[in-house]
């Protein structure tokens, strides 16, 4: 039986998006959405997960969104779009057609093109033409598919290139946010945010700033920072991530060109991280405690690499680790399918000198704790799908989106500028002051085809064509969105 908690009616009126799973997830999706003052109604089957989603102030159904019933009580009649956030796969995609179905009846639209269905995909090799069944977009009624997999894999890699920054996430192809708080021996102390770049050579610019632990806000660069600051850069390169370290009065160590890597745990994120790594030249060791798994990486598309050596053991046997010459590894990632033997294994190898460590998690709690321990870098898989699926919301934009998780005021998203928008043409700082946006970074196409990333600073206007990268407050996210014509 379907359990409300607002008013269905009232619900039904303003439904804008459904989410089929009131998981960690799908709560986490449903937050987001309700902070931009969206209309958002959860299916679970489980009674349980309801009753944890009465906080979010959404309309809440119990049953299985592979029900007419479940479908037509969340108001799909009046939704804009579906988000498949269960934990099986199988149902995420066949979800997509049942809903386009029971939309289409209930509307008299045979397509059912007023209705945007999102997939969540847990098991990546489903995208694999070989493996798996890609493209899945091509015999499925998913209008977008979220797997996050390469996303956490780039994530936690990027985060271990500067540990000692609090946040790095990715800003388009080859750009990254940096959050980071600034110690009580920086260097930029008692410098306004405006004059950061130009003071200190080779330091991106500053883009946000929440003073002392204050709500954080878009920086007007008159801003005095002062240590406790938790400041926002745009970097165009991994290279800059050194700058904004020394910068904030903190330090890392160097990492070598040919590193020595450590992955604890052949899962699928510990098979793409060890793929990225080798990839990129690096060494790989990967200490597998199932025999069959180990197995199977032994037997894959990167097993037969000379810098790749599979051991099957357990991670936690100290004469394991002694043998390895662990404390002589510049990199220990731990990526498990069990949390807490993430955590132990990570600050072992800490323990024992190996001066970056990370760890895969999925309890986004969990991240928060092991960033107060400091020194080791966490990333959560459930909070990084949580932002794919975001993404993947706007990208009627569409661009990309990102939600910065230390100074949670403020996102970042992109739109390619189109000739009909009225801002074409204009100056930058007329743009910003229009909008209420700050743009950090622009994509341009060049006469020869190539596109380059332009520095806003240095362009008399915004032309159509050009990709902006705009961080803006959360709360203004619905205006933009009107204004790039979404």
């Amino acid at each position: 039986m379907a359990q409300y908690y607002i008013r269905a009616a009232e619900a039904t009126r303003q439904m804008r998006v459904i989410i089929a799973g009131a998981g960690e997830v799908g709560r986490g999706v449903a937050a987001a959405l309700r902070q931009e003052k969206r209309s958002v109604a959860l299916i679970d089957t489980d009674p349980t997960a309801i009753i944890e989603s009465q906080y979010l102030d959404c309309l809440l159904v119990t049953g299985s969104v592979l029900s007419r019933d479940s479908l037509l009580r969340a108001g799909i009649s009046d939704a804009e779009m579906i988000v498949m956030a269960t934990n099986d796969d199988m149902v995420n995609l066949l979800a997509c057609s049942f809903a386009k179905k029971v939309y289409s009846e209930q509307i008299g639209d045979r397509n059912a093109s007023g209705l945007k269905a999102i997939a969540r995909i847990r098991n990546p090799n489903m995208e694999d033409p070989v493996r798996g069944a890609g493209p899945i977009n091509n015999w499925s009624r998913a209008d977008h598919i979220v797997c996050a997999s390469d996303e956490i894999v780039e994530q936690l890699a990027a985060g271990l290139l500067a540990p000692s920054i609090d946040e790095i996430l990715p800003l388009g192809d080859s750009s990254w946010i940096v959050a980071t708080e600034v110690t009580t021996s920086s260097a930029l102390i008692g410098t306004k945010t405006g004059e950061v770049g130009d003071i200190f050579r080779g330091m991106p610019s500053v883009y946000a700033i929440s003073p002392n632990g204050d709500s954080g806000r878009l920086s007007n660069g008159d801003e005095v920072i002062q240590p406790g600051d938790t400041l926002v850069f745009v970097s165009n390169s991994t290279d800059q991530f050194a700058q904004v370290t020394r910068g904030v009065g903190k330090s890392d160590p160097d990492l070598k060109e040919r590193a020595q890597i450590a992955v604890f745990g052949a899962s699928q994120f510990g098979m793409r991280l060890t793929s990225y790594y080798l990839s990129r030249g690096h060494n790989v060791v990967v200490i597998e405690p199932d025999l069959d798994t180990a197995n199977e990486l032994v037997g894959s598309s990167i097993g037969n690499s000379k810098r790749l050596d599979v051991i099957h053991g357990d991670p936690q046997d100290e004469e394991l680790l002694k043998e390895l010459g662990i404390d002589t590894h510049d990199i220990a990632v731990a990526a498990l399918n069990d949390d807490n033997l993430n955590i132990a294994i990570s600050m072992r190898a800490k323990d024992k000198g190996v001066q970056r460590t990370g760890l895969v998690l999925k309890d986004r709690a969990l991240v928060e704790a092991v960033q107060r321990i400091g020194s080791i870098k966490p990333v959560s898989r459930r909070q990084v799908t949580v932002t794919s699926i975001l993404k993947s919301i706007h990208m009627n934009v569409p661009g990309t989106f990102q939600v910065i998780p230390t100074v949670p005021e403020v996102i970042s998203i992109s739109a390619e500028v189109r000739s009909d928008h009225n801002f074409v043409d204009k100056e930058v700082p007329k743009i910003e002051s229009k909008l209420g946006v700050r743009v950090a970074m622009v994509d341009r196409v060049d006469e020869h085809g190539v596109t380059n990333i332009v520095d806003p600073a240095t362009i008399e206007t915004i032309k159509a064509g050009d990709r902006i990268y705009l961080l803006l407050p959360k709360e203004d996210l619905k205006k933009l969105e009107k204004a790039l014509g979404s």
